[in-house]
């Protein structure tokens, strides 16, 4: 995995680019913190076809992060139902004044 500071980013692009190209990818750090992800995308034929590839990405992400809190959560379905069922009779409470 390689990593580079933002710095090492800035003082030595043409490097960097070449490593991503070469190994596929690379991370950049700002105060220690993953900052971003730089990707080779010479795969791709257009630009258009690597938006649409990172799109799916991170849609896909966003779902397995769904899933995970989906996972963990203690909510049931009778809790559902029970939300449901305050929310329809506050509103028909609302509509009879």
């Amino acid at each position: 995995m390689n990593v580079f500071t933002s710095t090492e980013l800035a003082s030595k692009t043409k490097a960097v680019c070449a490593t991503v190209r070469e190994d596929g990818c690379a991370f950049v750090t700002n105060n220690g913190k993953i900052d971003c992800m730089m990707i080779d995308l010479s795969m791709f034929d257009t630009i258009n076809e690597a938006i649409h590839s990172y799109d799916q990405w991170v849609a896909q992400h966003e779902l397995e992060r769904m899933w995970q809190r989906n996972a963990e959560s203690t909510v049931t379905l009778e809790d559902i139902d029970a939300e449901i069922a305050a929310v329809r009779a506050e509103r028909r409470e609302e509509a009879a004044r």
